[in-house]
This record gives structure tokens, C-alpha cells and sequence, in this order.
């Protein structure tokens, strides 16, 4: 029984005759015989330029090179960067301005706990606590109680 590769080969197509990659190479051999042979070489480039071609148009040339539109970018790289600019600008500050206001109200709330630290309760420290702050006092607590047993 065959199997499913060995029916889809192909049957029909493109054929070589008989040893002629085996022949190819001594074949090649003895039609160059070792010596460069011209007549395989064309007697022309295929390129040709027209008499007094360069002299005749030589203003066309000089004309058409004056009249090309150049683009600055010394003007548009200053637009794009003023641009970027005042997006950071808008960007950051709000956050810089959020931090140090933060960091001037907890300073502000500490210096207000030492000095009326006598005339706060016990339930108006509590208050200004958030859980955060409490496990972290029960955290020290523990550890405290624990360094006291060892």
C-alpha cells in the first residue's frame, strides 16, 4: 500500500536529459578552454550619451538646481521642542507641586502633635491614624514585646 506522500508526487513537469549535470562541468571546460574569450563579451556598453549633450544643457541643469524648495528644520525643531517643553511642564508640575504639598502637611501635623501633644486624647490621636499607621504600631509593639521576653 503506498502512502499519502508517495501518491501526491508530482508526475509531470520539467525534465533534464540523461547525465547532464555529470557532463556539465567538462562541457564548460572545453568550450572555454581555459582562455578568456572576447565574442561572449558585447563590442558596446549600451550606453550612450548624445554629442555636446552636457554643453547644451548645462543652464537647463544650473536652473533647475536654484529652484528647489529647501526646508529649515533649525525653525521647526525649535517649534517641536518649546512644544514638548510646555507638555513636561504641565505634566510634572501638578505632580511636584502634589508632593510638596504633602510633605508640608505632615510636617506641619507633626509639629502640631509635639507641641499640644499634652492637651490631645488618646481618641483624637486615634483619629489622625489611618490602617497604614496602625499596623505599623501594632508591628512595633509586638516587636517590642517580644525583644522584652528575650
Amino acid at each position: 500500500m503506498k502512502t499519502e506522500l508517495e501518491n501526491s508526487k508530482i508526475k509531470t513537469g520539467f525534465s533534464t536529459p540523461t547525465d547532464y549535470f555529470d557532463t556539465l562541468s567538462d562541457r564548460l571546460i572545453e568550450k572555454l578552454d581555459g582562455e578568456l574569450h572576447l565574442e561572449f563579451l558585447p563590442k558596446t556598453s549600451g550606453f550612450v550619451v548624445p554629442e555636446n549633450y552636457f554643453a547644451k544643457n548645462e543652464t537647463k541643469i544650473l536652473q533647475n538646481s536654484t529652484t528647489t524648495k529647501v526646508i529649515r528644520l533649525k525653525s521647526s525643531v525649535y517649534k517641536v521642542t518649546s512644544i514638548a517643553a510646555v507638555l513636561l511642564l504641565t505634566i510634572v508640575s501638578p505632580i511636584l507641586y502634589n508632593s510638596i504639598e504633602s510633605k508640608n502637611n505632615e510636617l506641619a501635623e507633626i509639629s502640631y502633635l509635639e507641641m499640644h501633644a499634652e492637651e490631645l486624647s488618646i481618641y483624637e490621636v486615634g483619629s489622625m491614624l489611618d490602617n497604614e499607621d496602625l499596623s505599623e504600631l501594632e508591628n512595633e509593639l509586638i516587636y517590642n514585646d517580644l525583644s522584652a521576653i528575650n
